[in-house]
């Protein structure tokens, strides 16, 4: 796991519920100062301190860890004109290949994410 990533994703996360750093800290047993080090990617973070920081932030570990991969794709992916499909069947193809390429438990988490949009 990139430490940097993970810290940045749990700043984002906890200033999205609205935690100040020393309030997020104390709920999950650490002081402020080792929850800036981990946000700013200077220590790692242990399985049971992230099922703490999961917990406390009201998400899975797995939901976590896939938006920690998406995430650091993100911070890779550019796309130019030719990368745009320009009709439904250009994009259902890139979609195909996309999902193929995933791993079985990234393909449940995309399932779970796109469940609440398909019709029945």
């Amino acid at each position: 796991m990139d430490d940097l990533q993970a810290g940045k994703l749990i700043r984002r996360l906890r200033r999205e519920s609205k935690l100040t750093m020393v309030d997020f800290a104390k709920q999950i047993g650490l002081s402020q100062p080792s929850l800036s080090r981990i946000e700013s990617g200077n220590q790692e973070i242990t399985f049971s301190l992230l099922e703490k920081i999961c917990k406390a932030l009201n998400i899975s570990m797995g939901d976590f860890l896939y938006a920690l991969e998406g995430e650091s794709k993100l911070q890779n992916i550019e796309l130019s004109e030719e990368d745009d499909a320009n009709t439904e069947e250009e994009l259902d193809a890139k979609l195909n290949k996309m999902i193929s390429s995933l791993s079985l438990e990234q393909k449940k988490g995309l399932y779970t994410l796109l469940l609440p949009f398909a019709k029945d």
